[in-house]
């Protein structure tokens, strides 16, 4: 899925500019993209050695990493953190010693791949402050800090792995003292079978890669016919056809900053171009399916509405040969940002029949959707991330058929962070984009339960049983339907056929 971003030789801002501009309008409704970079969440499962024991755990790794780069250039992950939920033995263990706070160092070594060459690098000294841990039955830990660039020597895909972890905890009693003893460590190896990808990078050609010859500024264009009073989606005369419909108003804002363009001349590129907004409101629904892979089964999500507003920023940047957008989505469901509630059957523990009512409820700002067009590659890739948080909420649960209350408060003790992923190309169409939707996909991470239980808590049987990484979630999202182009097939939003 890697896309072939050559350098391109400079040109003036009239082409660069105007030609990216209609790039942006041929493939309007389109997602957004996080300007050089991509957000990272990457749930890996370790299996960790303490002085007490041998334990499961999962490492999630966040932070944001390059979505590519020159070859030869180094590329410089930024916001690395690790978090870790302590297994519960050590939590204890800490207790025992007296612990009132704990601190936390971790070192984690990154395998760099691009086809058959591999090295390694030192992710050392991440480090968290002291917690109070005073009376805490589950302890999570996030270790963060920076890390070293990764360089890649040649152009293609390039990969960033986690490998082994070895961390180490500091308690201290409640009045400063030092416990004895004063450090735990933990050595930890990824488990058999855990995905340990942590992301892909494109890498372009550098200074000395052949270029590509682009079009000829001076060479005549042939004119269209010039367009008729009546007809506002037609281009201006000398632009290339554009085909399909835009949003109203969305096609002039286009030509009036291509005209704006074209009066730069022979000015200088500014790499990126400020971000030109276009917002445009529009509709869609999702469905699909989460692992729980604990319980061996699948959830079914949706159909779900999600209330989108497209292009909140557009950045066509020639340097790179690329073009940038921005959009927002929320759910919606009864007035509520949140998915359907969802019953599904599992099998805990392997062998007793689990239903449970779970509910996603959307929190914090509105999900993300990030994406880049390559314009040097005449298959037009475009990579798609799509961000947002989560409280996950279980109800109506029944272990072999005798129900269990977990009152009306059962939920994760932070949000799930998902994250999903897709590309697509528009010549031809194929996979995924926001406009014509498709399916994307990747994992969660369900973290501890808290508030479950009516008289008793049952919080922990939750989190033993569900909590934890590697769940793959799939989603299909249906064609947008843009409000405002009442014309449209897509209008009124339609349901997607979810797939497995």
């Amino acid at each position: 899925m890697a896309a072939r971003m050559r350098r391109t030789t400079r040109h003036s801002s009239r082409f660069a500019a105007g030609g990216l501009l209609i790039a942006a309008a041929t493939f309007l409704p389109a997602a957004g993209s996080q300007a050089q970079t991509r957000e990272l969440e990457a749930p890996v499962d370790y299996t960790c050695q303490f002085p007490s024991g041998t334990y499961a755990m999962t490492a999630v790794l966040t932070g944001r990493i390059p979505a590519g780069g020159p070859a030869g250039r180094p590329l410089e992950p930024q916001d690395i953190a690790v978090g870790l939920d302590l297994p519960s033995p050590v939590v204890a263990e800490l207790a025992a010693l007296g612990a009132g706070s704990v601190s936390a160092r971790a070192d984690l070594t990154v395998l760099h791949s691009q086809g058959e060459e591999t090295a390694t690098a030192d992710w050392s000294g991440l480090s968290a402050p002291a917690q109070d841990i005073t009376g805490e039955e589950e302890v999570a830990i996030e270790v963060s800090g920076p890390v070293p660039t990764a360089t890649f020597p040649s152009a293609g895909p390039a990969t960033l792995s986690a490998g082994d972890l070895k961390f180490s905890l500091q308690p201290l009693r409640a009045d400063g003292a030092a416990t004895e003893p004063g450090v735990i460590e933990a050595a930890c190896t990824p488990a058999d079978g855990t995905d340990t990808a942590l992301a892909t990078v494109v890498i372009r050609g550098g200074e000395g890669a052949e270029p590509v010859s682009p079009a000829d500024p001076a060479a005549p264009v042939e004119p269209t016919e010039p367009a008729a009073p009546s007809d506002p989606g037609r281009a201006e005369p000398g632009a290339p056809v554009i085909e399909g419909k835009l949003p109203p108003g969305t096609r002039e804002k286009l030509e009036a900053a291509r005209r704006e363009a074209k009066a730069l001349d022979e000015a200088p590129e500014p790499c990126p171009f400020p971000p030109i907004p276009l917002p445009s409101p529009a509709e869609t629904y999702v469905a699909g399916y989460a692992n729980a892979e604990k319980m061996r089964g699948a959830a079914r999500l949706g159909p779900a509405l999600l209330k989108v507003t497209l292009m909140k920023e557009y950045i066509p940047d020639p340097c790179t040969s690329t073009f940038k957008v921005k959009s927002e989505a929320d759910f919606e469901y009864e007035g509520r940002r949140q998915l359907p509630p969802a019953k599904a059957t599992f099998l805990t523990y392997g062998f007793m029949p689990t239903t449970a009512t779970m509910e996603l409820i959307q929190v914090g700002p509105p999900a993300r959707i990030e994406s880049v067009s390559v314009t040097s590659d005449p298959t037009m890739p475009e990579y798609t991330t799509v961000t947002a948080e989560f409280e996950m909420r279980i109800s109506d649960v029944e272990i072999n058929g005798v129900p269990l209350d977990v009152g009306p408060d059962c939920r994760t003790v932070k949000p799930i962070k998902q994250t999903l992923n897709a590309f697509g190309t528009g010549n031809p169409p194929s996979g995924y984009t926001v406009n014509r939707g498709g399916s994307m996909d990747g994992e969660t991470y369900i973290p501890a339960f808290t508030g479950c239980g009516v008289g008793e808590d049952v919080s922990s049987l939750l989190t033993s049983s569900v909590s934890g990484g590697g769940n793959y979630i799939k989603m299909t999202q249906a064609p947008l339907c843009v409000i405002a182009d009442t014309t449209s097939p897509d209008c009124p939003a339609k349901k997607p056929t979810p797939e497995r």
